[in-house]
Order: C-alpha cells, then sequence, then structure tokens
C-alpha cells in the first residue's frame, strides 16, 4: 500500500493538471491520512480511499478504476429520476420490486445515502447522479462510507405504490447477464434498456410490459437514423458513443447518413440523440457533428438531445454541432455529465501492487468560450472547437418515473412540439 501511495504521489499526481492548487493541497492531505491509517485499512478500503484522492479534482476524466475490489451487488438495479430514485431492474427472485421508489439505504434516505458517496465519485454533481447509482447496490461501498454496517444484508425501505412502505433486507444477488461491464463498457445508462429476450437468465425490467418502447430504449448501438413522419421532413439520428461498435468505422456510418437521408430528402428537422452518449473519439465525429448544420435547408433546424449520461465526445460532439448551427441549433433535456470545460486525454497508470488503474488528465478543452492557444488548450479543441457558445440545455426537460414506466420521451416529444 505504501508503495502503490508513492507511485501516485510521485508518479501520478505530478501528470495530473486538472487539480487547482487548493484541490492539490486536499490531495496531498488526503494520501497522507490514507499512509496514516494503512495499518487499519482492507485491501477494498485502501482501494476505496484512492478513489477518493483522485477525485478531489471534481474532473470527471480523473478517476480510479476499483472495480476488482467492490465485490457483488444487490440483485436490483437503480436510476434517478426528477420524483426519485426507482428500481428499475431487478434478479427474478426479486421482480416484485421492479418500479419501487427507494426511499432508505440503511438508515439513510436516498438522498443522504448519494450525499455520502459524493467525495468518492469524480466529476461534476450531475456526472455523480449519473454514476450514483451503480455504486449504491454495492454492499462494500454502501459499508465503507457508513451506510450500512454490515454487507450480509442490505435494508432498502421501499414505497411500493400508494404509499406502501417496506422494508426488504437483500443479500449479494447472483450476476446480471445484462451487465455492460462484462463487454468494458460503462454500466451506467444500460440499467435503462431492457435485456433482448433471447439473452439467458435476463433480469426482468420495468418496461418489460410495454409493447412499444420510445426508441432511445432499444438496444444499444453506434448510430442508426430513421425518419419520424411518412413525409420524411424530421429525421432521428441516434448515436449512443463516439466509436464504433463493429468493423465499418463510425465516420463511414455518419457518411451513409448523409447520403441516403440527408441529401436526397433535405428534412427541414433534424433531432441528434446524444443523451446515453458517454465518449469515445471525438475525431470521429468532428465532419460530421460540424457539416450537419450545412447540409439544411435554408430554414432548417437541429435538435440535440442531452442528458446526464451525455459526456465526454458525446458533450464534444454536441458542442461542434451548436458551435457550427447556431441559432439554428436547440440543445434539449438535461444537462450534460460535465461542463463546457474540462480537462482530459492524458492516459493512466496502474499502481504495481493493487493494480489499480488510475487515470491522469493532462489537456484543457473549452468548448463555451472556446480555446485560441495551444501552449494552454488541447491542440484539437483549438482547431476545431466552438467559441462563445452555451451547453446549457436551451429546453430544460426532466424525466420522471411515470412518463418513463408509461413509455412516454418527454425529451423528444418537446423537441418535435418545439418543432411545430
Amino acid at each position: 500500500m505504501r508503495e502503490d501511495l508513492s507511485v501516485l504521489k510521485q508518479q501520478w499526481a505530478p501528470l495530473d493538471k486538472s487539480f487547482s492548487p487548493d484541490q492539490r493541497q486536499a490531495f496531498e492531505r488526503h494520501v497522507t491520512s490514507i499512509e496514516s491509517t494503512i495499518g487499519q485499512l482492507t485491501a477494498e478500503a485502501f482501494a476505496m480511499e484512492i478513489m477518493r484522492s483522485v477525485a478531489i479534482a471534481r474532473n470527471g476524466h480523473t478517476n480510479a478504476n476499483i472495480g476488482a475490489f467492490l465485490g457483488g451487488d444487490l440483485p436490483i438495479r437503480m436510476w434517478w429520476f426528477a420524483d426519485g430514485l426507482y428500481v428499475v431492474k431487478a434478479h427474478p427472485d426479486y421482480a416484485r420490486l421492479l418500479g419501487a421508489r427507494v426511499e432508505k439505504i440503511g438508515s439513510l434516505t436516498a438522498a443522504e445515502a448519494e450525499k455520502r458517496l459524493k467525495p468518492y465519485l469524480a466529476g461534476t454533481d450531475q456526472r455523480i447522479r449519473f454514476l450514483g447509482p451503480g455504486y449504491l447496490v454495492t454492499p462494500r461501498v454502501l459499508q465503507h462510507i457508513g451506510v450500512i454496517d454490515s454487507t450480509t444484508k442490505t435494508p432498502l425501505t421501499l414505497d411500493l405504490g400508494h404509499g406502501t412502505l417496506e422494508t426488504v433486507y437483500l443479500p449479494i444477488g447472483g450476476e446480471d447477464p445484462g451487465d455492460e461491464r462484462r463487454m468494458g463498457l460503462n454500466r451506467g445508462y444500460s440499467v435503462l434498456i431492457p435485456d433482448a429476450d433471447e439473452v439467458a437468465g435476463r433480469w426482468p425490467h420495468v418496461l418489460d410490459p410495454l409493447k412499444t418502447r420510445p426508441r432511445l430504449y432499444t438496444r444499444r448501438g453506434d448510430v442508426t437514423a430513421s425518419f419520424l413522419d411518412d413525409g420524411k421532413t424530421t429525421l432521428y439520428i441516434r448515436n449512443d458513443t463516439a466509436r464504433s461498435i463493429d468493423d465499418t468505422s463510425l465516420v463511414e456510418k455518419f457518411a451513409g447518413i448523409i447520403h441516403r437521408d440527408i441529401l436526397p430528402f433535405q428534412p427541414g428537422h433534424i433531432v441528434v440523440d446524444l443523451r446515453l452518449n458517454n465518449g469515445g473519439d471525438f475525431f470521429n465525429s468532428i465532419l460530421f457533428a460540424q457539416a450537419l448544420p450545412r447540409l439544411l435547408p435554408d430554414r432548417g433546424r437541429i435538435s440535440v438531445l442531452v442528458g446526464r449520461a451525455t459526456f465526454s465526445a458525446g458533450i464534444v460532439t454536441a458542442a461542434l454541432i451548436k458551435g457550427s448551427g447556431g441559432e439554428k441549433v436547440s440543445l434539449i433535456g438535461e444537462r450534460m455529465g460535465d461542463g463546457g470545460q474540462f480537462w482530459a486525454e492524458g492516459d493512466k497508470i496502474t499502481l504495481p501492487n493493487s493494480r489499480i488503474s488510475v487515470r491522469y488528465s493532462s489537456e484543457f478543452e473549452d468548448y463555451e468560450q472556446g480555446c485560441n492557444d495551444v501552449r494552454t488548450c488541447y491542440w484539437a479543441t483549438v482547431a476545431f472547437g466552438p467559441r462563445n457558445i452555451s451547453l446549457a440545455p436551451d429546453i430544460p426537460v426532466d424525466l420522471s418515473f411515470s412518463d418513463y414506466v408509461s413509455g412516454r420521451d418527454p425529451v423528444l416529444e418537446k423537441a418535435l412540439e418545439f418543432e411545430r
């Protein structure tokens, strides 16, 4: 542990530029406090405190991957909606809990538990709201932050509907066969999308009863396009990641949409859905994002749908579209998972004994005021980034659980209403 802390301080910390002077001092104090208690720390507690020390930067790209130390999860998956934290997916043995609102975890309210968790998660408050549900179902995390006393059974107080409260005691559950972390992906938003019926041992989902689901909650891809009307005047483009998921490059797929859907039909309204785009390589989307507004008819408009899962290259894609399109472009939905200025790029260092992977951020990127100097900003932001725009939603829309479970998509509805 002492060797790992030495590497963190002497090798990793100098490479990460996202800490403010005050945050760097707080980082150094926290590492010193870890050293002073090292004799009492389990491997899991040590990993959690590494995670906390790195998160002091409050930069989403500066983080520690401690998944190997977290053990199993509870047999449920949850998501924050505008009206609370709800169970959206569950092991078959606990399917009756689907749709329940989480009132308490242990003795704390759901909001209090998230507040306890916050110092350990990297990024803005909106990024933490995205990441939080994945950790609030992990007993080792809950025990470390003082939410529960034992990982054997985790007490949850649930509102099962109509104000009926019940406290259930959940063990660590079996592995979710649809968990995208097994494929090296961020679990995050994937809990919102039911697994395909053919997945062996799939967990029931709160959206299973719906015969038709909103387009956003169908199977994950990279980029797809379809018209929302018979007249082919409104084109819906869903872009879930800034990298291809197969052997065809994302650049080729974007080009295909331009040649197949945009140039022949000249839709007057294009909806670009980036709500589940957690990032990737924004070089894959630069040409498409900058070209799209210029290919519209004279009075054409673009609605860019965004949310807390929109992060990194997903944010850059939204910024490039807005920067190129100006008043033709409206951002609709929640605030995104980071601000318009952040530190990114960089690389990772693996601590030699614990094997914890710690990512550092070395390049500053500003997609609102803009970057002009390659000596202080990432060169690609200087070369391609917009200037003097806002990345706050032009039309804020939150998602309630009742809308979600009933199959409504109020963000897309607002985009279509706004266009009309």
